[in-house]
């Protein structure tokens, strides 16, 4: 089975950020709070963009 997936070091990066205690707020974007800012995955790239509430 061919891999689909793109981005295998955003992926790798994103699971130790939820391995250390980041949430997923959103998954369309995906959307992650982690450490009370927010971030946003973009045309494969982790993009903070506000401080969480």
């Amino acid at each position: 089975m061919k891999e689909q997936r793109n981005f295998h070091a955003l992926r790798a990066h994103i699971d130790l950020l939820l391995k250390d205690g980041a949430q997923i707020i959103k998954r369309e974007p995906l959307t992650l709070n982690v450490s009370g800012h927010l971030y946003r995955v973009q045309h494969g790239m982790l993009i903070g963009y506000a401080a969480a509430a």
